[in-house]
């Protein structure tokens, strides 16, 4: 066995695109009792998955590590349209009409990575193999969520519904663990990897509040924490010199 330890001094950035599991036990839960019944209009309705983009800018000074910060944005989006009525002058139904409806869930990620190629460990003899432009480690990453929910209802024009909006946040420790391999699609002048990567992300709120600073608390029920924890996966794209 043997680590490389060879001075490389390489910059590159890493655009990325991923699936996340996530839990939301409390808005579900909320979900399953009734609540937004009216504007979902749908029957289990649950939020389990979410679409993740990521930005990482990364300095490598020995090909057994590098290093950098990351920025990301993970997210989903639930839609429906819900029923409502125009009323006449007399407050009687006439028309029955479609609104639109929308909830995000979506959290704002930045902080230090790092990744360790274990491939590095031991030493390929030979030159310009399909081994040697593979590469595959673990990858560690720490820093801070700002997570949203916002729910938007816009009724149809002229129904008897009004107009809803509210957005609660909250800022906490986001932190993930995972594998990678990636290939070298080219390596001069410009280094060009195509890369898989799988892991575990730990990014759980506290009770979520709004602009007032006040919780929300669903029918005086159900306070609401947002659960982004799950496994995911992606595929990324890594340029550097």
């Amino acid at each position: 066995m043997h680590v490389q330890s060879q001075k490389i001094d390489r910059l590159s950035f890493q655009l990325g695109y991923g699936v996340n599991y996530f839990k939301m036990v409390d808005l579900n839960t909320a979900f399953s009792n009734g609540f937004l019944e009216n504007e979902l209009e749908m029957d289990d309705f649950e939020i389990k998955t979410g679409n993740s983009f990521e930005f990482n800018l990364l300095y490598q000074s020995i090909k057994l590590f590098d290093f950098g910060v990351y920025a990301g944005y993970q997210y989903t989006i639930k839609n429906s349209t819900p029923s409502s009525y125009k009323m006449n002058e007399f407050n009687l139904p006439i028309e029955e009409c479609e609104g639109r409806y929308e909830l995000r869930t979506e959290a704002l990620t930045i902080g230090i990575t790092n990744s360790w190629y274990i491939d590095q460990i031991v030493n390929n003899v030979e030159k310009d193999n399909f081994l040697n432009r593979l590469r595959y480690g673990v990858e560690l990453s720490a820093g801070i969520g700002f997570s949203k929910i916002i729910s938007n209802l816009l009724p149809a024009k002229g129904a008897v519904n009004q107009s809803e909006y509210f957005a609660y946040t909250s800022s906490d420790f986001q932190s993930q663990i995972g594998l990678k391999a990636e290939y070298d699609l080219t390596t001069t002048p410009i280094i060009t990897s195509l890369g898989l990567r799988v892991g575990y992300q730990f990014l759980k709120t506290g009770e979520v509040r709004d602009a007032a600073n006040q919780v929300w608390n669903v029918n005086d029920q159900y306070p609401i924490t947002l659960d982004f924890s799950g496994v995911y996966f992606g595929v990324y794209i890594k340029i550097g010199k």
